[in-house]
C-alpha cells in the first residue's frame, strides 16, 4: 500500500510541473511580416555560449524550413546592429521596435528572451530544460508573444520503489543512474556544441510551428512595406524621430503554457 501511494504522489508531482501560467503582452496587430531578422538573445542565464548557440539553432531552423518568411542572415543582422552600438541582446531595449525595423531593413523582428538552460542530474531523476519566450513584431507592433518550454525528463520509478525495500541496493542503482546521466551529458557535448543542443532544436521546432505563416508571397504587402521602410529611412536621414515619444502601458494577458519534451520512466 505504501509503495502505491508513493508512486501516485510521484506521478502527481511530475505531471503538475508540466504546465504553468505566464503573463504575456497582448497582440497589437494581425498583420504578418515577410522578412524576418532574428535578434540577439536577451539572456537571463549565466550560459553565454548557450544563448548564442540557441539563436543559431533558431535561425537555421527558420531558414531551412520555409514558412513564408525571408530570413535575414545573422551576419547581416549583427553587422547592422554593431553599427548602432548593439552587441548584446540586453541592449536592444535602447531602441523602439520600429527603429530596429529601419536599422535592419526588415518588417519583422524576432526577439528572444532566454530564461533557463538547465541540465540536472539527481538520484533517480534527470532533467534537460530549455525555457524561452519569443516576441514577433511587425513594423513596430507586437504580433505574437509566446513562451516555448521543452523539458526532457527521466524518472527511475523502479529505482525509487526498490530503495524502499533495500536502501543499499537502491543507492547503488542511484549512483549508477547518475553516472549514466553524466555520460549522456558529456557525449552530447562532444557530438554537438552544447549539452542541450537536442532540446534547443526541439524548442526551435516548437517555435516554428507556433509562428503564423509569413507574407513573403504576398506581392502587394511586400511592395507596401518596402515603401514604408524607404519612408522610415528618409525620415531618419532628415533627423526625424520615428519612435513614439511615450510608450503607453501595454495590456497583458494570462496564457497557459504546456511543456514540450518527453518523459521516460
Amino acid at each position: 500500500m505504501k509503495r502505491s501511494w508513493i508512486l501516485w504522489l510521484l506521478l502527481i508531482l511530475l505531471f503538475t510541473g508540466c504546465s504553468s501560467t505566464r503573463t504575456l503582452l497582448k497582440s497589437e496587430t494581425n498583420e504578418v511580416p515577410a522578412k524576418l531578422a532574428v535578434l540577439p538573445v536577451d539572456n537571463l542565464t549565466n550560459d553565454v555560449a548557450g544563448s548564442q548557440i540557441l539563436r543559431q539553432v533558431i535561425q537555421s531552423t527558420l531558414a531551412e524550413n520555409y514558412k513564408g518568411y525571408e530570413v535575414q542572415s545573422l551576419e547581416e543582422t549583427d553587422e547592422l546592429l554593431r553599427n548602432v552600438g548593439i552587441t548584446d541582446g540586453g541592449q536592444l531595449n535602447v531602441f523602439h521596435p520600429l527603429e530596429l525595423n529601419e536599422i535592419l531593413g526588415v518588417d519583422g523582428i524576432l526577439y528572444l528572451k532566454l530564461s533557463e538552460l538547465e541540465l540536472l542530474t539527481l538520484p533517480f531523476y534527470h532533467v534537460r530544460r530549455v525555457d524561452l519566450t519569443y516576441s514577433l513584431y511587425n513594423m513596430g507592433k507586437l504580433l505574437q508573444e509566446k513562451p516555448v518550454v521543452v523539458v526532457n525528463r527521466f524518472v527511475d520509478i523502479h529505482g525509487i520503489l526498490k530503495t524502499l525495500d533495500d536502501p543499499g541496493e537502491g543507492m547503488n542503482r542511484a549512483l549508477a543512474g547518475m553516472a549514466i546521466g553524466q555520460g549522456v551529458r558529456f557525449v552530447t557535448a562532444g557530438i554537438a556544441d552544447h549539452e542541450l543542443k537536442p532540446e534547443m532544436y526541439m524548442a526551435a521546432n516548437d517555435l516554428l510551428k507556433s509562428l503564423p505563416r509569413g507574407a513573403c508571397e504576398d506581392e502587394g504587402y511586400v511592395n507596401k512595406v518596402e515603401g514604408e521602410l524607404t519612408e522610415l529611412r528618409e525620415r531618419v536621414e532628415d533627423g526625424d524621430k520615428i519612435a513614439p515619444e511615450k510608450i503607453e502601458e501595454r495590456e497583458r494577458v494570462e496564457e497557459e503554457v504546456t511543456e514540450g519534451g518527453i518523459i521516460l520512466f
